[in-house]
């Protein structure tokens, strides 16, 4: 299992899922719609899917001497991780700006959504919605991502 996750991270990966860890900066600018930096880390991990239906990388792990449900759980923990990542950065700024540069103006009179624990519960929740409609929707065949990548941008945004 070991083996398949390190696969991930460093041969599966696109290194877009890791340039859009630091989307979770958007947490420092002010009147900016803070969750954008969600949606941009979950598209960078849409693009690491993408990159492996391009790569045949499903094909190629299939043969590998290991079970199919290790290959899902090694994708569903890159998933986790990156998510992971993303959300630390936010919360140390999100707490860095509830605490340190709360009288900071800019900060202040945002019109948009502040950013607070409930804003780090949001993105929390939007992240669960990926893994659920997304993630799920692609291992139902291993190939097509565009469907339920389409349906969670449609609910992501509803919600």
């Amino acid at each position: 299992m070991n083996n398949l996750i390190k696969k991930e991270f460093k041969l599966s990966a696109h290194i877009l899922s890791y340039l859009f860890i630091l989307f979770g900066f958007i947490t420092l600018v002010p009147g900016y719609p803070i969750l954008v930096g969600v949606f941009f880390s979950c598209l960078g991990i849409f693009q690491s899917f993408q990159s492996y239906r391009e790569s045949n990388d499903i094909a190629y792990s299939i043969l590998l001497p290991v079970s199919k449900k290790s290959i899902v759980e090694a994708k569903f923990i890159f998933v986790c991780c990156i998510e992971l990542l993303t959300t630390i950065i936010m919360l140390i700024l999100t707490l860095l700006r509830m605490t340190i540069l709360r009288s900071v103006d800019v900060y202040i009179n945002n019109a948009l959504m502040t950013a607070n624990l409930i804003f780090i519960a949001y993105a929390l929740l939007i992240y669960g919605l990926f893994n659920y409609i997304f993630v799920k929707g692609f291992f139902k065949t291993g190939y097509y991502f565009g469907k339920p990548f389409i349906l969670f941008i449609i609910i992501g945004f509803i919600v």
